[in-house]
């Protein structure tokens, strides 16, 4: 995975190992094993950031040991952190992301029981107090405030129970019913699996403590919204070690350094070592008998791992993942790590995929061959599905739309690797920045690759259909540059930032040119990379290319980003239209009993009071439970007479 370091990139990589001078006889804590996991072109780019020591950015040691019979991990975390906040501080907040939006399935209902639990810490070269103030935060308080530029060491003890996916939730349509119930109560998807054992692959992301957010000078505590993504922002390196039973495959962030089986590991057992360098996050996952497929983009390794039985996708996964990564280096610039893993995983919730530095996955029930045979759950979606193609074979109907969502979604995550991973930003008060940039850029894989007709018709799908579902279930159209917590629910989140959101850059492309957006946008990527990019610095860095049409820039951003507009620029769709569009008819076949039954799920799932679109009948139905969605499917079930 690596390539040969020519001279002036010697320089280049001195500059970001750790301080000798002096006045830091000691380094802090070695970070330069974690080159390893940069391509020299992440390097460069770190010490363009004016990274130039490594040391400085906080560093995250984790011994971590898996038993996946008994669902349990157990995690001893150490954090070297140095004060950059330019004030003394009287105590450093780490917050267990984990415990914060899941709840596990047994203990009171007040009091669910969080899966990570905390059980003892300490601080080292400092004096300090370290105690649980909630599930999801632990708080080092200094005996002395800690000095600006000053380094403490935080030790913590941390284990968990994984909570286990029940088999035959990860399918098609039990995710289509979880999508359904959550839009109903208005709530995320919890938290999608990261954290949990499914299908045979133990996903572990959100598992350990890391440094909470910072508003000015308070550490945040709590998070106003479950919606969208939770986390750290900031850069970090990782140094772990993974034990785990011999015979599981790993696929983690970062770079494999060290891979021990046997006796030294212990009878039936191995521990691998891991490296990464300037991450903003860092997931394992791992599952017995796993397959891998590999192929080579330049000095890049990707990697697909996935279930044996998925053999198929899996090698379809590899082939979009390795022509996305290449497609985004011509457009956007290099790829900052040196190899890719797209993983299989259990997600529920209604999540297509989940993205992590030099990880991604991509959810299982994508991977699934599709079974329409009658008493199996995709056999009642097919039934449903099979009226909508005017006759056609719902095999045939859904063999056309799992691969495509499949290949949409596998290029969205691997976007993600620029936006945010390279190019950071605030994903709490900003999500557009990434998400909608994200969207646009695996439609425009697809029109790289396909042509600009199947890259339209797949867009309208993915992207457009997320913002006019939200509008014929009663949405209102808004401002995309919002905070998450601004949207009082997933449909709108959905419908805002991942379908109306992306449009705002086909709209600065068509006025720009290619020519001065493409420079536009490499100006962009040059000058946020390993930082954290404002939401203005997109249409800025088209603003100073073009200087003489800059107010036109700002006037689009105005409209797509702060108005409402959505209905004029993207046009409205009818229920018909949209489902027939969907499975290849014009709509017309659709017949009328299940087109009203369908639109019941309008006004059911705004139940929760929330505000119905202008000149709509005012909401007055009751909020509506999963059983109640299901009875609902299968009254169109038995009027279409596929019960």
């Amino acid at each position: 995975m690596r390539t040969h370091v020519v001279a002036p990139l010697v320089a280049v990589v001195a500059a970001l190992l750790p301080c000798t001078s002096e006045a830091q006889a000691v380094p802090f804590y070695d970070p330069a094993p974690g080159l390893a996991a940069l391509r020299p072109a992440g390097r460069e780019a770190l010490a363009a950031a004016g990274i130039t020591a490594l040391d400085r950015l906080p560093g995250y040691d984790l011994t971590l040991t898996l038993q996946p019979a008994l669902r349990t991990l157990t995690l001893r975390e150490e954090l070297f952190y140095t004060n950059t906040s330019g004030a003394p501080l009287r105590e450093v907040v780490l917050r267990v992301y984990g415990n914060v939006v899941h709840a596990a399935a047994h203990g009171d209902a007040g009091a669910p029981v969080p899966p990570v639990r905390f059980v003892r810490g300490e601080c080292g070269m400092v004096a300090c107090t370290v105690r649980q103030e909630s599930p999801s935060v632990i708080v080092a308080r200094f005996t002395t405030p800690l000095a600006a530029g000053a380094r403490a060491r935080v030790v913590l003890d941390l284990a968990a129970t994984l909570p286990e996916i029940a088999a035959g939730r990860t399918n098609l349509m039990a995710q289509g019913m979880e999508s359904m119930s959550a839009m109903a109560a208005g709530e995320s998807g919890g938290d999608y699996g990261l954290l949990a054992i499914g299908d045979g692959i133990v996903s572990m992301a959100n598992f350990y403590a890391v440094l909470a957010r910072r508003e000015g000078a308070a550490w945040e505590r709590t998070e106003p919204s479950g919606i969208g993504d939770l986390g750290s922002d900031d850069l970090a390196n990782v140094h772990a070690v993974v034990d785990l039973p011999a015979g599981y495959t790993v696929a983690t962030t970062g770079v494999t350094v060290r891979r021990v089986e046997g006796v030294s590991a212990g009878v039936g057992r191995q521990r691998v070592e891991v490296v990464a360098a300037a991450v903003r996050d860092f997931a394992v996952m791992a599952g017995e008998g796993l397959d891998v497929a590999t192929r080579r983009v330049g000095d890049v390794e990707v990697r697909s791992i996935y279930l044996h039985a998925h053999a198929d996708a899996g090698a379809r996964v590899l082939d979009v993942a390795a022509h996305a990564l290449e497609d985004f280096e011509r457009r956007f610039g290099p790829y900052p790590y040196a190899d890719l893993d797209v993983v299989e995983a259990p997600l529920v919730g209604g999540a297509g995929g989940v993205e992590f530095p030099g990880l991604v996955t991509v959810a299982s029930m994508f991977y699934r061959p599709v079974n329409t045979t009658a008493g199996s759950s995709d056999g009642n979606l097919g039934g449903l599905l099979g009226a909508l193609g005017g006759g056609g074979a719902v095999q045939s109907v859904l063999g056309q739309m799992v691969p495509s969502m499949l290949e949409f979604v596998t290029a969205h995550e691997v976007a993600h690797q620029w936006w945010h991973g390279l190019v950071g930003s605030d994903s709490r008060a900003h999500p557009f920045v990434d998400e909608s940039l994200a969207q646009w850029s695996a439609a425009l894989y697809l029109a790289d690759r396909y042509g600009a007709a199947r890259a339209e018709h797949d867009a309208n799908l993915q992207v457009k259909m997320n913002y006019q579902f939200m509008r014929m279930l009663g949405e209102a159209d808004g401002a995309v540059d919002r905070p998450a917590s601004a949207f009082h629910s997933p449909m709108a989140y959905a419908g805002i930032v991942y379908g109306k959101g992306p449009y705002l850059y086909d709209a600065l492309r068509r006025t720009a040119g290619d020519e001065v957006f493409w420079r536009a946008m490499r100006r962009y990527v040059m000058a946020w990379r390993f930082r954290i990019a404002p939401p203005t610095a997109f249409v800025d860095a088209l603003a100073a290319e073009d200087r003489a049409h800059a107010p036109r820039y700002r006037a689009l951003a105005q409209r797509w980003l702060h108005e409402a507009h959505g209905d004029e620029d993207l046009g409205e769709a009818d229920l018909s239209a949209m489902l027939g569009g969907m499975l290849g008819g014009d709509g017309a076949q659709v017949p009328p009993e299940l087109r009203d039954a369908l639109r019941m799920l309008g006004p059911m799932l705004r139940g929760n009071g929330h505000p119905a679109r202008p000149g709509a009948t005012p909401n007055a139905a009751p909020e509506v439970s999963p059983q109640q969605l299901q009875e609902l499917l299968d009254g169109v079930m038995r009027q279409l007479g596929n019960d």
